[in-house]
């Protein structure tokens, strides 16, 4: 009943519903051999993954009584030194956002969300129809080139079992005040 409570209390249902999501993801780019659909399915784990990092966040607010809709590690912290309180969790999670999984896990959203540069210029200055199907290829090439920094499924299930380590006990630390 203690899990249940806390999943009302805090909104953790949110941060599980996240890192479920995540592993469904992974599943899905396990089983496919489309390299572009791998390559989706990599990329919405990656952002499942970092919404249940801010999910927990979130939860950490509702767990200090903040009213931040959308907290930020640095939102709780500043609150908390208000109060003249401190977060071990929030701690823990910026040590791990300077070096560690989380931030792994922040750089590869960051890189789901922004286009790397790509290396080859496409010239379009006339349009036949074979110019066309050699851009067609010009441009799955780089769009192939671009993903080589995405980290492949068995690096996102291992962040998130991470993660989901990192939470349950960080969660397990949480007692009332």
């Amino acid at each position: 009943m203690a899990g249940k409570t806390r999943v009302a209390k805090y909104q953790a249902d949110r941060t599980n519903q996240k890192l479920y999501f995540c592993r469904l993801s992974c599943k899905a780019a396990g089983s496919t051999n489309d390299k572009q659909l791998y390559q989706a399915h990599c990329e919405t784990a990656i952002f499942h993954l970092y919404g249940a990092l801010l999910a927990f966040i979130q939860e950490l607010g509702h767990f200090y009584s903040l009213n931040i809709t959308a907290p930020t590690l640095s939102d709780i912290e500043q609150a908390l030194s208000e109060r003249t309180q401190v977060s071990p969790e929030v701690q823990r999670l910026q040590q791990l956002q300077q070096q560690g999984f989380v931030a792994n896990i922040e750089r590869a959203y960051q890189r789901c969300l922004y286009a790397v540069p790509p290396d080859t210029i496409i010239d379009d200055h006339s349009s036949t129809s074979t110019d066309t199907a050699k851009t067609a290829d010009l441009i799955v090439n780089v769009v192939t080139l671009s993903n080589q920094w995405l980290p492949d499924e068995a690096t996102i299930r291992e962040w998130r079992q991470q993660l989901l380590d990192l939470i349950e006990q960080l969660r397990g630390g949480m007692v009332e005040f």
